[in-house]
């Protein structure tokens, strides 16, 4: 199988990434944690690292490089969503 080399079709892929990370109760409650407690990545360290390791899988490793596909997909997606929890990094 190819892998993605289109830009439109990488950003898809990071989208759905990203979405599936808002659907799971335990990881929603560690994003909320952790954008709670000023220490998001610490918390979903793991979950990060298999979300790069799914993005490697399927999209060309020059795209991937030289662009930030999967954490605009991270930001505009997972942080829309947490617009309501306290924290003081907004």
């Amino acid at each position: 199988m190819a892998k993605i080399t289109d830009p439109k079709k990488a950003a898809r892929r990071a989208r759905v990434i990203a979405s599936d990370l808002t659907i799971y109760p335990d990881i929603q409650k560690k994003i909320a944690e952790g954008i709670k407690n000023d220490n998001l990545f610490e918390k979903i360290d793991g979950i990060w690292h298999e979300a790069v390791t799914h993005m490697r899988q399927y999209v060309d490793d020059d795209m991937l490089e030289n662009t930030n596909v999967l954490e605009k997909a991270f930001i505009d997606i997972v942080f829309a969503k947490c617009g309501d929890i306290e924290s003081e990094i907004w």
